[in-house]
């Protein structure tokens, strides 16, 4: 179990882009509209009440403090509440607290292991806000019932960075400071855009080698900052069979790479050097060798710890991806 979970999160959590429970944009009556996520309800009163009432992901009316403590985060997108200066009494660190970017954040965190798995390590935390990944294969009902009789329990699916952090920034009262984190991202990503040079119309794919197996990534972790952020466009058959459909990946046979493959070539994997240039390696097959960013020179081989799509991996792999490309 812990070896299928490790895989699901290295491919999806990593690739997967982990979402909170509202999108952006404020109403004028001061809630948030989140369509199928949170709704934030305003206060009675002009003075701040000490809780709000919100509907999360799954439809449950929660309330909650305005300006939680002492957060439990579950889910693999930790980063999220990282972002904004809140550091969770608690967190699932079971599996990615060996594959983030960012371990010297992690300090003073309690792993709370899978929701629900380890109710009474949570309830000795004492938290006031519980957070629930629903976008999870692992979400289960029961769970939730457990978690939100420790503490007020909110649960959130996987949307954009963006949309997650503003979400967040809302139920944690830490609102501009998440509109603050986006705009200096995005004036970040706009100096490292002209350092790389992306010419129009340069197009990326990104791999991911488990085991002698081929994933090719859609929009989501690594690859969405090369599209999203940076400019590069997926190739057309990424863009059909994986963007158009909303898949986050899927696996490829060696055979069919070059139809895949861009300018550029980005490969996700834990294999050091030496490993790739053994004679066992995939770099020696033909096909591989085929590929015109690897005629070109244009492969970069990245660790799959770069694959997730929480706030603290992008701005940290937008220092990396100058050193990596040039």
């Amino acid at each position: 179990m812990h070896t299928v979970r490790k895989i699901v999160v290295t491919i999806a959590a990593t690739a997967l882009t982990a979402a909170m429970l509202a999108a952006c944009g404020t109403k004028a009556n001061g809630g948030v509209n989140t369509g199928s996520s949170a709704t934030i309800e305003p206060s009675a009163s002009q003075t701040e009440a000490a809780t709000r009432s919100v509907v999360d992901s799954k439809g449950h009316t929660v309330e909650i403090p305005t300006h939680p403590q002492k957060v439990v985060y579950t889910g693999s997108d930790l980063g999220d509440v990282l972002a904004l200066g809140i550091k969770p009494v608690g967190a699932d660190l079971e599996v990615i607290a060996s594959q983030v970017v960012f371990p010297d954040l992690l300090t003073g965190i309690e792993d709370v292991g899978e929701a629900a798995t380890n109710p009474e390590k949570i309830l000795a935390l004492e938290p006031d806000l519980i957070f629930m990944d629903s976008g999870s294969t692992l979400y289960e009902p029961k769970d939730y019932d457990v978690l939100n009789k420790i503490a007020p329990t909110v649960t959130y699916d996987r949307l954009t960075t963006f949309e997650r952090l503003l979400a967040i920034g809302d139920l944690l009262g830490k609102k501009q400071e998440a509109e603050q984190w986006i705009n200096d991202f995005k004036g970040k990503a706009e100096e490292v855009k002209k350092q790389l040079d992306v010419k129009e119309g340069e197009t990326a794919a990104v791999f991911i080698r488990l085991g002698k197996q081929f994933y090719v990534m859609g929009d989501s972790g690594f690859a969405n900052i090369l599209y999203d952020t940076l400019g590069y466009a997926p190739t057309p058959k990424i863009q059909k069979e994986l963007i158009d459909t909303n898949e986050r990946f899927t696996d490829i046979s060696n055979e069919v790479l070059p139809e895949y493959s861009g300018d550029y070539l980005f490969i996700l994997t834990d294999d050091d050097e030496a490993a790739r240039a053994a004679s066992e390696s995939f770099t020696q097959d033909k096909v591989f060798k085929s590929i015109e960013a690897v005629a070109n020179k244009r492969v970069y081989y990245i660790e799959t710890k770069w694959n997730f799509d929480d706030p603290v991996t992008k701005d940290r792999l937008l220092d990396e991806l100058p050193k990596i490309l040039n």
